[in-house]
C-alpha cells in the first residue's frame, strides 16, 4: 500500500484528499456502537466533552478505552499520506470522536493545534494533519465537514469569528472512508440539517518536533505501550522525547 504521485499532488496543492474503503462495514459497526456507548457513559460519569452548544461531543483518549482503537494508529493504508505531509517520523497528537447531533449550525472556520498561535505567514511547510474515519456517510446535510481546499498556499489563518468562505466545500463522501487534509486548511464541521447523528473517528498528528496535544508517552495504559510495535510506539511519541540526563557508561 502506498501513495501515488497524483495523490501527493493532490495533497499539496489541494491540501485534502478522499481515502476510500479504510474500514469494513464490521468496523464501523462495532466502532460506531461503542463510540456511543462511551459517549452516553462519559454524560452520566460527569467526564463528557460536549461543545456547540450541547449538539456535539467529543470522545477523547480512545488507546486508553479499548484495544480495538489502537488498530487505527498504523493502518497501512492511512499511514502513507501521513508521512507525505508529515515525514517518516510524524507523531499522534490526538486520538478522539465526534458526535455531531442534529441542529447543530455550522461552526467557525480554524486551522489546527499550533498553527492557530502562530504569525502569519503559516509556515511553507504542514506542521499538522488531520484525518476524519467516518462512520456515517457524510453529506452536506448531515454536516459533512466543511473546508476551502487550496487555502493553505495563501499561509494565511481565518480572521476570528469567520463562518463562511466563497470558496468552501462540504464533503461528500461514504462511510468507512478517510478524509484527510493539511492543517493548513481552513475547516469546520458542518451543520447538521438532519434526524440522524453523524460520527467520525479522529486521528491527529503532528511532526516530530511539535508537541502533540495529548501526552500519550506518559498517559496511555502500560498494557497498551506493552502491545505496542516498534512503529505504535515511535507514533505515539517514544522515539522524540527530549533525552534524559547522562548515566553512567560504567
Amino acid at each position: 500500500m502506498g501513495i501515488t504521485e497524483a495523490q501527493k499532488k493532490q495533497l499539496d496543492e489541494q491540501g485534502c484528499i478522499v481515502i476510500p474503503d479504510v474500514l469494513s462495514d464490521e468496523e464501523i459497526e462495532v466502532y460506531r456502537a461503542d463510540i456511543l456507548r462511551l459517549a452516553e457513559e462519559e454524560k452520566q460519569n460527569g467526564l463528557a466533552r460536549q461543545h456547540t452548544d450541547g449538539y456535539g461531543q467529543l470522545v477523547r483518549w480512545l488507546v486508553n478505552k479499548g484495544e480495538m482503537y489502537e488498530q487505527l494508529v498504523a493502518r497501512p493504508k492511512v499511514m502513507p499520506y501521513f508521512e507525505h505531509l508529515l515525514g517518516p517520523d510524524y507523531t499522534l497528537s490526538t486520538l478522539t470522536s465526534n458526535i455531531i447531533d442534529p441542529g447543530a449550525p455550522d461552526g467557525g472556520y480554524h486551522v489546527d493545534s499550533v498553527l492557530g498561535s502562530m504569525p502569519e505567514p503559516l509556515p511553507s511547510f504542514p506542521l499538522v494533519a488531520n484525518s476524519l474515519w467516518l462512520l456515517d456517510d457524510f453529506t452536506p446535510e448531515n454536516g459533512g465537514t466543511r473546508h476551502v481546499p487550496g487555502i493553505h498556499l495563501q499561509r494565511i489563518k481565518p480572521p476570528p469569528g469567520t463562518t463562511h468562505h466563497p470558496d468552501e466545500v462540504r464533503l461528500s463522501a461514504p462511510k468507512g472512508s478517510v478524509f484527510l487534509f493539511n492543517g493548513a486548511i481552513w475547516h469546520s464541521a458542518g451543520a447538521n440539517r438532519t434526524d440522524q447523528q453523524r460520527i467520525a473517528l479522529i486521528c491527529f498528528c503532528c511532526r516530530s518536533f511539535v508537541k502533540p496535544m495529548f501526552d500519550f508517552v506518559h498517559h496511555i495504559k502500560p498494557e497498551v505501550v506493552e502491545r505496542a510495535t516498534p512503529t505504535m510506539r515511535r507514533i505515539y511519541g517514544f522515539d522524540s522525547q527530549p533525552q534524559p540526563p547522562d548515566r553512567p557508561t560504567r
